[in-house]
């Protein structure tokens, strides 16, 4: 939930990824279409219970088989996740033609899976999400009609929560349909500040390019480091608002894991040096801190409940035009009541969350 933002769309109306694509197997045929090679990385720890569901998704993916491949990076899981992927890559053999392997991270760490992954790619494009998502038939294609005849540095796409019981995993999806929102106005309007690792594609030279200026002693954050250093470099960068493109991740369900998986995330703000984006962060802890203050004064006074109140209007209209807009988009609605409640709890919890992000071991906190 954010003060402000102006939310701008493509004024084409159509989607890059409308390209069509040729069958599998039809070799030149594919070549001429301009497609590119895609190695879709993905770093799983521990996620047996998911990981078999993303690979479900990836198998099916409408792309030409000879210029796609599927790296699962095991990055020192200690349960079944390696012994899991390597059965359904070995029950699926026969039935797609997709090339699909498992590797191990020799290393620590979710960056240096990442990144070791990448190492062993071919692809020219590298697409990524996380062990626990699931995505659409269209996934790849979205992202890769982009760079057809050149394109972009990087593409951005949305990431969505699946529907889950409970106060806090709705107020979870309210905070991150404004933080999907500002991903979509900032990149459209040419100063992205926000990106996803769960769903977004680079080119591969381009990472290898920056790679090792992401902050490599820092466990995460390789995502918003790129995103800062292409756009230090003078590249573009795109998004993908199509649902086609959507990849829905499971959101946190406990007040607890959800402070936890925002204080890490905001863990790696001290690195950042784009200013887009350290104003807006300064902008949306401005905002919040005073209304947090106002509510403090609030009720230790009677005198201050029509400012507070004037504050938390103020905050709450666009909010939930933000919010209510995005959510519509990906074909739910925003319950008014859950909204409310949500809004007069949150400058609270970011005020938390800033705090938690300063401990040193805020990055290693596990998000759900």
């Amino acid at each position: 939930m954010v003060l402000w933002v102006i939310l701008v769309r493509r004024s084409d109306g159509a989607s890059a990824g409308d390209a069509g694509l040729p069958e599998a197997g039809e070799g030149a045929a594919a070549r001429s279409t301009g497609l590119p090679g895609v190695s879709i990385v993905v770093a799983a720890r521990n996620e047996e219970r998911h990981i078999e569901t993303l690979l479900g998704s990836l198998v099916k993916q409408d792309y030409p088989d000879g210029l796609l491949e599927i790296i699962i990076v095991n990055d020192n899981s200690t349960d079944r996740t390696p012994i899991a992927a390597s059965e359904f890559i070995t029950a699926d053999k026969d039935k797609s033609a997709h090339r699909m392997r498992l590797i191990y991270n020799p290393f620590s760490g979710k960056k240096r899976a990442v990144r070791y992954g990448i190492d062993k790619s071919s692809g020219e494009v590298i697409l990524t999400t996380d062990a626990d998502c699931v995505v659409g038939p269209e996934w790849v294609r979205r992202h890769a009609s982009w760079y057809i005849s050149g394109g972009p540095d990087v593409v951005l796409a949305p990431v969505t929560q699946r529907p889950a019981a409970g106060f806090w995993h709705k107020f979870g999806a309210y905070e991150f349909a404004a933080l999907q929102a500002i991903t979509e106005a900032t990149a459209v309007a040419g100063h992205p500040v926000m990106c996803n690792a769960a769903n977004m594609s680079f080119r591969r030279d381009v990472y290898l390019r920056h790679a090792d200026s992401l902050h490599p002693d820092l466990a995460s954050g390789d995502d918003m480091f790129l995103l800062h250093a292409v756009m230090r470099d003078g590249g573009t960068v795109r998004h993908e608002s199509s649902n086609a493109a959507a990849a829905e991740t499971a959101g946190a369900v406990t007040a607890a894991a959800l402070v936890r998986q925002r204080a890490r995330w905001a863990s790696k703000a001290g690195r950042y040096r784009d200013p887009a984006t350290l104003t807006l962060a300064a902008a949306t802890a401005a905002c919040n801190a005073a209304v947090a203050a106002a509510a403090v004064a609030a009720c230790l006074s009677v005198e201050y409940l029509l400012p507070a109140a004037v504050m938390y209007g103020i905050k709450a209209v666009p909010d939930y035009l933000l919010i209510a807009a995005e959510i519509r988009k990906r074909g739910n609605r925003v319950r008014t009541l859950q909204f409310l409640a949500s809004e007069i709890i949150y400058p609270f919890y970011f005020m938390i969350v800033a705090v938690m992000s300063q401990s040193p071991s805020a990055g290693q906190f596990r998000g759900r």
